[in-house]
């Protein structure tokens, strides 16, 4: 399960990420990173390029909520749900494919996942 908790030590997230080529863009040369958890999307013109990209996108992501003090706030407006031991979960994966763009994404042809740990 993924999951972001933030304590007084920092912050610590892991997110699913969706790679998929972009068949709508000429030449189809782009890749598209996508995280469902977040709405955030990375992009270039080779799988590896769109995940660092992606990564890129995730700690501006975060630089920038924790910086305004806006996490917290933004995880539950995007359907995380918070615990009593400070830890914050993503939304189920049924409340994802309604709210996100990603069951068109899982029809696409060679879509990989992986996983994204970070800790800021």
């Amino acid at each position: 399960m993924n999951s972001i908790k933030v304590s007084n030590k920092g912050i610590e997230i892991n997110v699913s990420v969706f790679v998929y080529k972009d068949l709508d863009y000429p030449n189809g040369d782009m890749y598209i990173a996508y995280c469902p958890e977040l709405d955030l999307v990375g992009y270039d013109t080779t799988n590896r390029k769109a995940r660092k990209s992606f990564e890129f996108v995730l700690k501006d992501y975060l630089d920038d909520t924790i910086e305004n003090g806006t996490l917290e706030e933004d995880l539950l407006e995007h359907g995380w749900k918070k615990f009593k031991n400070g830890k914050i979960v993503e939304p189920t994966y049924s409340e994802m494919l309604k709210k996100t763009q990603l069951k068109s994404i899982l029809r696409q042809d060679k879509v990989t996942k992986y996983s994204v740990p970070v800790s800021v």
